[in-house]
């Protein structure tokens, strides 16, 4: 019998909250969040157990970080792994939601899709430049960088429109 396997990420842009429950589905079966792997995650077989996830969106330094981790630790949330600004805790299910009111939800939207719109942007600008090199110099190498440009200015530009449709949906209907 193995004792890790990977579970695929539907995007947390797009289904963070679906993920969560399919990690908690997981838990109940005996596979149990380890850490973030390449487009998903990497769980460990353990004993089954009732839990729920949560992700939360953070920049902090190695001295905010540890005071982060006990704030959410009183609150009856267990720090499971965290990777470039996400920490994912887990909690028994009658443990309080850390996320209760439109407010608090809107600002953890908020920190999640800060850097998203500079990305578009960024990427959109060297698909721009990488397309008028190719024009010019009707390199294949050239065309390819287009295109590969070209693919993460739509995926960013995209990601940043599921993300102000959340914040919109939020707003309009207390709800993520």
């Amino acid at each position: 019998m193995r004792h890790k396997k990977y579970m695929s990420s539907g995007g947390l842009a797009f289904s963070e909250k679906k993920d969560m429950q399919k990690l908690a589905k997981q838990a109940a079966k005996g596979w149990h969040l380890r850490d973030f792997a390449f487009m998903g995650y990497r769980l460990v077989r353990g004993e089954p157990k009732q839990v729920q996830y949560m992700i939360d969106y953070r920049t902090l330094d190695e001295a905010e970080e540890q005071e982060y981790l006990d704030m959410f630790e009183h609150a009856g949330w267990t720090f499971v792994c965290g990777s470039y600004g996400m920490y994912i805790f887990e909690a028994p299910i009658d443990a309080a939601p850390i996320y209760t009111d439109v407010d608090t939800k809107q600002d953890k939207l908020k920190r999640s899709a800060s850097f998203i719109p500079k990305l578009a942007l960024v990427s959109t600008v060297l698909t721009l430049i990488s397309f008028w090199i190719y024009y010019v110099t009707d390199s294949w190498i050239a065309a390819i960088v287009c295109l590969l440009l070209f693919i993460l200015a739509v995926l960013s530009i995209w990601t940043t429109a599921t993300f102000y449709y959340r914040s919109l949906k939020l707003i309009r209907k207390g709800e993520d």
